[in-house]
């Protein structure tokens, strides 16, 4: 097997992604194994304070995904950059940043080295990044669900100009004023809940009549003074709007158009799972989008398998790590019978 090559890629290299190296190796350290991906790119870096880990009793995400890159790296496993986001990369020159991942990352080799495509082969799959082929013997997909983008009127025209896509990544900047945040679930309720300690005003506008959060999220929410929540709001009925930076939000509630004065505008939307890079497999898919896996997370395709939001399980870091863990010690049982 050539240096290019491995016995096990993983394609995203967040909490799931993360997890599944860790069995992997852990069950056999002899294989060789590759993770692609930035991991405090992923969701659970952009999440705010988790508290649902067993054995933990609070931990910041990015905290959490640096003691797991940490671990990774004390097991000598191979990281390989998908992606880096551009919306963390406005106005830095891109070799500062580069430079900060090294220092950060030691261990890892970065290479801004993006998937671009994979297809079989006759050792097992191609993965074609932009700068080399390598050969893998199986697969794990856990890139985790993409960020719904180009939904909100005015959002391309604003961005890096007061509209954002990351509330953990950016809330700091708006320190003292008022902004919306978008979205539902778990996800935007953590960021509105982050977002509290820094603006003065937070108006959180959810397009169902349910936030679909946990409870104790909710509790939070509605208990805290600076953060209102409006509930049924059409998004194609969102407008932002402003001169050089956002300066306003206009929305319809009911037949009512409201508009909010306001600095910052964070859209938490998540979309349907981006299978574009493994179309050429024709791996199976489920009626809502996800990938569809057996008992053992494989999926129709012999050595491809998925873990995580990509394959339909919930947003829960226990739950993703769990997952990923188990996929981990799948592959190498299939590995062991090829």
């Amino acid at each position: 097997m050539s240096n290019n090559n491995c016995d096990l890629a993983i394609i995203g290299s967040g909490l799931t992604g993360l997890s599944a190296a860790i069995a992997a190796y852990c069950k056999n350290p002899d294989l060789k194994i590759k993770l692609f991906g930035i991991p405090f790119d992923s969701n659970t870096a952009k999440k705010g304070e988790i508290e649902n880990i067993p054995g933990i009793n609070k931990i910041v995400g990015v905290d959490f995904i640096q003691q797991l890159v940490e671990q990774v790296q004390s097991l000598n496993l191979e990281f390989t950059q998908e992606k880096i986001s551009s919306e963390h990369m406005d106005g830095i020159p891109k070799e500062t940043i580069m430079e900060g991942i090294k220092q950060d990352f030691p261990v890892l080799d970065i290479t801004n080295d993006m998937v671009k495509f994979i297809s079989s082969s006759e050792k097992g799959f191609n993965i074609i990044t932009e700068q080399q082929s390598i050969e893998t013997k199986s697969i794990i997909i856990a890139t985790g669900l993409p960020e719904l983008k180009h939904t909100i009127k005015g959002e391309d025209k604003f961005v890096h100009k007061g509209v954002s896509h990351c509330a953990v990544c950016d809330g700091a900047l708006f320190r003292g004023k008022k902004v919306v945040i978008i979205g539902i679930g778990n996800f935007v309720a953590r960021g509105a809940l982050f977002l509290r300690k820094y603006c003065r005003k937070i108006t959180l506008l959810c397009p169902n009549d349910n936030l679909e959060c946990d409870k104790r999220f909710l509790r939070k929410l509605e208990t805290s003074s600076n953060i209102k929540i409006k509930y049924n709001i059409d998004l194609s009925s969102i407008e932002i709007y402003g001169n050089q930076t956002v300066e306003g939000l206009r929305y319809q509630e009911e037949s009512e158009i409201k508009e909010l004065s306001l600095n910052g505008v964070f859209i938490e939307l998540k979309d349907k799972p981006d299978l574009s890079i493994v179309s050429d497999l024709n791996i199976e898919k489920t009626e809502e989008g996800f990938i569809k896996t057996q008992v053992n997370n494989s999926t129709n395709i012999k050595g491809v398998f998925a873990a995580g939001t990509i394959r339909g399980e919930l947003d829960y870091a226990p739950v993703l790590m769990g997952d990923g863990y188990k996929t981990g010690l799948f592959v190498i049982d299939y590995l062991k019978d090829i």
